[in-house]
């Protein structure tokens, strides 16, 4: 082969019958590319082709998705300036009114008793009413006041006071959609699947939640409760009820609940009377509640109940009774003979 060396031949690899002798294959070498002549050439510009094409498939789909991505975030932004901006302006103005009251009740350390003397609580069942129990060490800022709303519990207060006001807890719960953190919250949200709960959430919001903020928004009145130690049965409250269409305190004081609860053993002739088994909690939490309330309704003139009304409650129930109706008199006790005859 032309350029490779001479090689020395066995003498049965030689010329033999008019054939050519064999010699070992061995590659030419192109001299200028530095390479065998039979190695295959790559096509080199049919492979960038490729890479390129790839990468554009690839680029092309994440433009796509941001362009998506940035365009969902558009649309639940322009939602939030247009369609709930108003929305919006009116329940934060009205939260932040809420707050500022609370604050100032809490400023303004035990209150003294006052009460509006045209005040009539049960005139107030007719109107809407919102009602929030806090501690009073919570009631310090805006941010302290939501987050001890959000960890309201029911209680027996307003029951015992014959209404039923919205919970305040709900303000903060279901109006979170309409606040700047949550706006912010649309705005940095780099995950797109992240950014399509927050689509979904925020579509159920505005259908469900907006009617309900709307009617705590119509809310005529206004009844706080601070809490001064960590329950009620030890330790006092002080009692905040406002005028929300007047801006108008209507009642404030500070008040010890002093309720018991009364276990009462009902008998009937012919059936064993079981002996109960424990000590029953007279000090439960129902019991002051109400005492609680008896007391505000004191405040406003009404006779609040206490261990010495039972006259008051028998005399009431016989003014009760229908006309020619005598209440039946309790029997004596078993054991005891009846009372002679006059």
């Amino acid at each position: 082969m032309p350029g490779s060396a001479d090689l020395a031949l066995p003498d049965d690899m030689t010329e033999q019958d008019g054939r050519p002798p064999l010699e070992p294959a061995r590659p030419d070498v192109a001299e200028a590319e530095g390479r065998p002549a039979y190695a295959p050439r790559l096509p080199w510009k049919w492979i960038l082709i490729g890479i390129v094409g790839i990468g554009g498939i690839f680029g092309g789909y994440y433009v796509r998705r941001d362009q998506r991505h940035e365009a969902l975030r558009a649309q639940m932004l322009q939602l939030h300036e247009t369609q709930l901006a108003e929305v919006q302006e009116r329940y934060l103005a009205f939260r932040r009114g809420l707050a500022e009251r609370v604050m100032e009740a809490h400023e303004g350390g035990a209150p003294e008793t006052y009460a509006d003397p045209r005040l009539n609580i049960a005139g107030l069942r007719a109107g809407e009413g919102l009602y929030l129990r806090i501690p009073a060490e919570w009631a310090n800022t805006p941010e302290r006041i939501e987050g001890a709303a959000l960890a309201m519990e029911s209680d027996a207060i307003t029951r015992c006071l014959g209404m039923a006001p919205m919970s305040a807890r709900g303000l903060w719960e279901r109006g979170h959609f309409l606040t700047p953190e949550y706006v912010d919250r649309i705005r940095d949200e780099e995950d797109e699947m992240d950014l399509r709960v927050l689509d979904d959430q925020l579509g159920r919001q505005v259908q469900v939640d907006t009617p309900v903020v709307l009617s705590m928004l119509q809310a005529d009145w206004f009844l706080l409760v601070l809490e001064q130690g960590d329950n009620r049965r030890d330790h006092p409250v002080d009692v905040f009820l406002w005028d929300l269409n007047r801006d108008q305190l209507l009642l404030k004081s500070r008040i010890q609940g002093r309720g018991l609860l009364v276990p009462v053993r009902i008998r009937f002739e012919g059936v064993d009377n079981p002996r109960y088994e424990g000590t029953p909690q007279l000090r439960s939490g129902g019991a002051t509640d109400c005492s609680i309330a008896s007391q505000i309704l004191a405040l406003t003139g009404r006779e609040g109940v206490e261990f010495e009304s039972g006259e008051q409650l028998e005399a009431a129930a016989a003014e009760d009774a229908p006309e020619g109706e005598v209440a039946e008199e309790p029997a004596p006790p078993a054991g005891e003979p009846d009372a002679p005859s006059p």
